[in-house]
């Protein structure tokens, strides 16, 4: 239940950050945008715990990589296949069916380094610091390792 708890909080907090930053610099957003950032969230702070001895460099292209991949495939749902006409980047060069383009995917690698910062504020104040943040099963306690948290004993109950 903690799990699903993290990630449904990953998932509104991202999904509220991304739509804040798509109304702060193109004056509007889509509920669509909110699942999608959420779920870039949840992948960027995986990539961000997975990763966590590599250089920032490395976690940043992975991130674009995976947020641009995501994009793409939501456009083609949302923007294709609905026919709801979120956004169309046709105009941008080197776009791929209007859905994605390099420059955004360099703007996505620009933003993962605030955003993996956030996913770790994310995890110490709202799951380790302010509140404990203890597991009980064998199951939870790799996961919960990657998240700072500390394994429940029984001399701590």
């Amino acid at each position: 239940m903690r799990r699903f708890a993290f990630y449904l909080s990953a998932i509104l907090f991202g999904g509220f950050l991304y739509g804040l930053v798509e109304v702060l610099f193109r004056g509007y957003t889509h509920v669509s945008m909110f699942l999608l950032g959420g779920i870039c969230f949840l992948c960027i702070g995986g990539i961000r715990r997975t990763f966590s001895r590599d250089i920032a460099a490395k976690k940043m292209l992975l991130c674009a990589g995976v947020i641009t991949l995501f994009e793409f495939l939501c456009g083609v749902l949302v923007n294709r296949c609905l026919n709801l006409s979120v956004w169309d980047y046709s105009s941008m060069p080197m776009n791929v069916l209007g859905q994605i383009c390099i420059p955004y995917t360099a703007a996505w690698c620009l933003l993962a380094l605030p955003a993996m910062e956030a996913d770790r504020l994310l995890c110490q104040f709202a799951w380790n610091s302010t509140l404990p943040c203890y597991v009980s099963s064998d199951s939870d306690a790799m996961y919960a390792s990657r998240c700072g948290m500390r394994k429940l004993t029984n001399s701590s109950m």
